[in-house]
């Protein structure tokens, strides 16, 4: 029976992701945020019938996002820290990325035997050229899925005696700003594409750390940075097919001073501590048109050795990624 169950479990895992994504589209939290209400008054407030209401609200109650006391509706502690649209911890930049993957997933065994992503809506390209409204999105979404790794890899990888990091990549910049913190005598160069690196450095602003972090639009595979003594490549490797992810890691090291390090930060099945590593590469083979896979340890590491790093040591970074430290 246990086994039935796992699996019952497995096949309607997607009912509750779908109804977390709809509260947050019909901005369910923020409406409770305001005040404890019933189902009705929920449904009058954001357009829902009262059937509709209760049907969302009784999803919500059995994953433990919202608790009833007394007929009205409340938030628990962990949406009011993450769903409602007013935190700093706002999370609704990833849900609603998350959800646009649905309709492609259903095409899912198709993508798998094509070998191609699904065509429907936007792909992920990484290349974002001078789309602004979708480099700024994507900086938004990556800046919300970072809350759950950035501040443990800043703590985990202690940086003291290391001058000038190089953020390769850096999306929103929220793995600089979260070494920058732990770290206030390194100097941070953040590098992404012009269109995203526009938007990261307004992130950076924001947070008081312009003199300690420069942005600056660039491509990681072909500009080199000789003055740093340690690089990051943070969710990077994922994004492009085999050849191209060990030729970018291979440009590093060409440029890479002696005694440097190159710290790599990526999903690792193998250390996982949920099951999202393992399924992550779902969201690649439906979405990214560069070839990208969750690469394992033993691949990955086996390129940094081929290429010529030594000293490999490989840790838990969080629940969800593992961080590969390298010298040269």
């Amino acid at each position: 029976m246990d086994d039935a169950v796992r699996l019952h479990q497995l096949m309607t895992g997607y009912l509750a992701s779908k109804a977390l994504f709809s509260a947050v589209e019909l901005h369910v939290f923020d409406a409770i945020d305001k005040g404890p209400c019933t189902a009705e008054e929920l449904g009058e407030q954001i357009g829902l019938s009262g059937r509709s209401a209760r049907t969302l609200l009784l999803a919500l109650l059995g994953e433990r996002l919202v608790r009833k006391d007394g007929g009205r509706y409340h938030l628990d502690p962990v949406a009011s820290t993450f769903l409602v649209s007013t935190s700093p911890q706002y999370m609704g930049a990833l849900a609603a990325h998350q959800d646009a993957h649905f309709a492609k997933l259903a095409r899912l065994t198709e993508s798998l035997r094509d070998g191609k992503p699904v065509r429907a809506g936007e792909n992920y390209s990484g290349a974002f050229g001078d789309d602004q409204a979708w480099a700024r999105r994507w900086a938004e979404i990556t800046r919300a899925s970072s809350l759950l790794m950035a501040d443990n890899l800043a703590d985990q990888a202690r940086l003291e005696g290391h001058r000038h990091l190089v953020d390769l990549g850096c999306a929103s910049c929220a793995y600089s700003i979260a070494f920058a913190r732990v770290n206030p005598a390194l100097r941070i160069t953040a590098v992404d594409q012009p269109a995203v690196a526009q938007v990261a450095e307004e992130f950076v602003e924001a947070e008081g750390l312009a003199g300690q972090v420069t942005v600056r639009p660039g491509n990681i595979f072909v500009d080199t940075f000789g003055d740093c003594d340690v690089a990051l490549l943070s969710h990077v490797v994922q994004g492009f097919e085999r050849d191209r992810a060990r030729e970018l890691i291979e440009h590093i090291h060409g440029w890479l001073p002696d005694g440097a390090e190159l710290l790599l930060h990526t999903h690792l099945p193998e250390r996982a501590e949920t099951p999202f590593p393992y399924l992550f590469g779902l969201i690649l083979q439906i979405n990214n048109t560069q070839g990208g896979e969750a690469h394992d340890e033993d691949l990955t590491c086996g390129w940094l050795r081929e290429i010529g790093f030594r000293d490999l040591k490989v840790t838990t970074a969080s629940p969800i990624s593992a961080l590969i430290r390298a010298t040269k």
